[in-house]
């Protein structure tokens, strides 16, 4: 990955590092030879931005990815299996049902009166929960006599923040570890991760950290809280990640410049002040804490971006903050992004989702607003630090699936060759956590992690139907 149509025969490694990398195959004496059987090998993928933890425990929960109806939906949740006493289920879209709505508390009390049930929405930014959950939840305010299960911006975070909390230690590991086997069969060697309550929890991070030479794939924690001291008590070197600036553009709650074209009078909504977000981004700045921030709608961007400007221009350092999805956005907020060096991590499998033709993008936003939706190519020209991630449990943890979706941008003029494609999930991820010395590359004296496919990404039409043969971390083999 140092330049575009390098290729190796082999590679010598000793002890996860790599020694050289070779042309032809000489002949060796007293080594352990392994035949990866023709495969194409490239650098260990990596994903920048997931939130494993739930996306561990949701796998092992209801998918509703697929359902068409409600009556589907009722079918799938009376055969579920309960996690810790309760009933998860995800990927739901109202959109694609005949019904076009949520189910309503009632109807889910029907099946379950007495467990706790939370359904969420394919974006992750509104839910439904049954009467049972309701009661278990201490709200800040009581609920509405007419209340009917859905809930959205701050609700739905209290709601999700229950159920993920009053789990125990053990059903947390085994959704990390869940995580990670899953991260290893589609070909990541390191995977970013969100862990946190927003607030000051760091029961995740310490938690992972105790048990991390466990894992098959290595984790890179982002402690997803607002407390500066807490981080850096535990000694993360970074802050944030889905610190929610905005909601989603699915939930009418991403925030923006100008109304949704589906909604005239919502433009979303901004979810904490600008007195806010300077304060904590100059704290952590001048802590050297990375920052990274969610920031979907042009409003939200914009309103970050002013307090990224701010912190760069009285103390000056080269600190990778990023943005998270970077999903809105105008020529001219690329170019501020590109002037103070901005992160963008981006997840292209939103546009194969919700691009195109009559996609959400163009529902909610009109034509003119969704070309200017996941400007990959824009990003990746101006020389922006752009790396690719599946925000997983929203998009499946598969960097094939990001890649080809990169390559098949809607727009045409935002799409990357295979190879920009490529990095976002290699060289630039790595960079991404200060790791290009480490990881990301096939390069003499880097981490030995490769993932070994059945076809050639580079001569591929069907990028995210390659097989995954088997995976390399620290030299050491995993098959199936």
């Amino acid at each position: 990955m140092d330049k575009e149509g390098e290729f190796f025969s082999a590679v010598l490694v000793n002890n996860g590092t790599i020694l050289e990398t070779l042309k032809n195959t000489p002949e060796f004496k007293d080594i352990e030879k392994i035949n990866l059987e023709n495969s194409f090998v490239y650098p260990g993928f990596i994903d920048t931005h997931t939130h494993s933890f739930e996306g561990g425990l949701y796998s092992s929960g209801v998918n509703l990815e697929n359902v068409t109806s409600l009556e589907e939906v009722f079918e799938l949740l009376v055969e579920a299996k309960p996690i810790d006493g309760k009933i998860l289920a995800f990927h739901f879209d109202e959109n694609d049902i005949k019904e076009q709505r949520f189910p309503t508390a009632e109807e889910l009390d029907k099946i379950y009166p007495e467990m706790p049930v939370l359904l969420r929405r394919v974006d992750g930014h509104s839910s439904v929960i049954n009467t049972s959950a309701a009661k278990k939840i201490n709200w800040e305010k009581p609920l509405l006599a007419n209340f009917n299960g859905y809930l959205n911006k701050s609700m739905d975070g209290k709601a999700s923040k229950w159920f993920h909390e009053n789990l125990s230690d053990e059903a947390i590991l085994r959704a990390y570890t869940k995580a990670s086997e899953i991260a290893l069969k589609t070909g990541h060697t390191t995977i970013h991760t969100m862990v946190g309550n927003t607030r000051s929890d760091t029961k995740h991070f310490k938690l992972i950290q105790k048990n991390i030479n466990n894992f098959p794939i290595e984790f890179i924690l982002y402690p997803q809280i607002t407390d500066i001291e807490s981080a850096l008590e535990i000694g993360s070197p970074r802050i944030g990640g889905c610190l929610l600036a905005d909601g989603s553009f699915g939930s009418h709650t991403a925030a923006l410049l100008q109304p949704y074209s589906d909604q005239p009078d919502n433009k979303g909504i901004l979810y904490r002040s600008n007195e806010f977000w300077e304060k904590f981004i100059r704290k952590a700045h001048r802590e050297n804490l990375q920052v990274f921030i969610h920031c979907i709608g042009d409003a939200a961007i914009t309103q970050i971006l002013n307090c990224y400007e701010k912190v760069q221009k009285k103390n000056p350092k080269d600190m990778r903050h990023g943005i998270i999805h970077n999903e809105l956005t105008s020529d001219n907020m690329l170019d501020r992004m590109q002037k103070i060096n901005i992160s963008s991590m981006m997840q292209p499998a939103f546009d194969k989702l919700w691009g195109g033709n009559n996609g959400l993008y163009e529902r909610r936003l009109g034509k003119e607003r969704t070309s200017r939706t996941n400007r990959l190519a824009s990003i990746y020209n101006r020389g922006i630090l752009i790396t690719g991630g599946s925000d997983w449990y929203i998009t499946d943890l598969n960097a094939l699936k990001g890649i080809d979706a990169a390559v098949r941008i809607h727009n045409p003029y935002e799409r990357l060759s295979k190879f920009q494609a490529l990095e976002l999930y290699t060289s630039n991820a790595a960079q991404l956590s200060s790791d290009e010395n480490r990881l990301g590359r096939i390069k003499k004296e880097l981490q030995a992690d490769f993932v070994c496919l059945d076809e050639d990404i580079f001569k591929s039409e069907n990028i995210n139907k390659i097989k995954v043969n088997s995976v390399i971390k620290k030299g050491i083999s995993y098959q199936w």
